[in-house]
């Protein structure tokens, strides 16, 4: 390829959309693949997007990658700590990385793995039962579903699989595809139109999770418990005593 003159189709990917606002609105407007004149202009573009909000760069596409494009556009974060500040016993602390986030909207959903309250709030109401049987539902969760695929070219990974019923080891009554995103995070097109596949013969959720007054940092205690070690309480060392910032 010439990088001068050869077209460039970039995939835009969530990373970039939820750490940089211009990459957004330039999704919203062109869609989530890029088309460029070269693979010189393709760079160009993402040191304007940068410019005013977070780093995003031209990444190159694995070389299996199915779907047709020659390179990503991804964040590329500036860690304001490379390595923790403090000592184990001490407290480490680390900044809070977009993953993370990420993450903990899936603990939120997810949590307990039976009966997690959003899930089953959402099949009582989507059941239109009686409010006896309301109160029977059962919500579990398989938090390993199997990927669902559509040719050789879409896939998605759903985040969960959700199974009602009404008590335990009853009949199914009906089950949740669904995918999580928290705050700005976007669905790319090959997930969208594997979801769409999907919801032709299964319910297909998508949840999005607003995460407010998160920290920008977390710091964490760490002890090694020694053989013989006697019971009790030790109030010298705690793990991840900042997270009293989400309650």
């Amino acid at each position: 390829m010439n990088p001068v003159s050869d077209p460039f189709r970039v995939a835009v990917k969530d990373s970039a959309r939820e750490a940089n606002r211009a990459v957004r609105r330039l999704v919203r407007e062109e869609g989530d693949r890029l088309d460029f004149d070269s693979k010189a202009e393709a760079h160009r573009r993402a040191r304007k997007l940068s410019a005013d909000d977070e780093t995003v760069k031209v990444q190159r596409a694995a070389p299996n990658d199915p779907d047709e494009v020659d390179g990503y556009l991804v964040a590329w974060p500036e860690r304001k700590r490379w390595d923790p500040e403090g000592s184990p016993t001490e407290g480490l602390t680390f900044d809070t990385e977009a993953n993370q986030y990420g993450a903990l909207g899936e603990a939120v959903i997810f949590s307990p793995e039976v009966n997690p309250p959003l899930l089953t709030h959402f099949a009582r109401v989507d059941a239109d039962l009686a409010e006896r049987e309301a109160d029977d539902v059962r919500v579990e969760l398989d938090r390993d579903p199997d990927p669902v695929t559509v040719g050789t070219s879409k896939r998605w990974e759903p985040d969960c699989r959700a199974v009602v019923r009404l008590g335990p080891n009853r009949p199914v009554l009906t089950e949740y595809w669904c995918e999580v995103k928290a705050g700005d995070g976007s669905f790319e097109r090959s997930q969208r139109e594997a979801m769409a596949a999907k919801a032709r013969e299964s319910t297909v959720l998508k949840i999005r999770v607003e995460l407010d007054d998160l920290p920008e940092s977390y710091t964490a205690w760490v002890r090694r418990v020694e053989p013989g070690e006697g019971g009790g309480e030790d109030e010298s060392y705690r793990i991840n005593a900042s997270l009293g910032d989400f309650s």
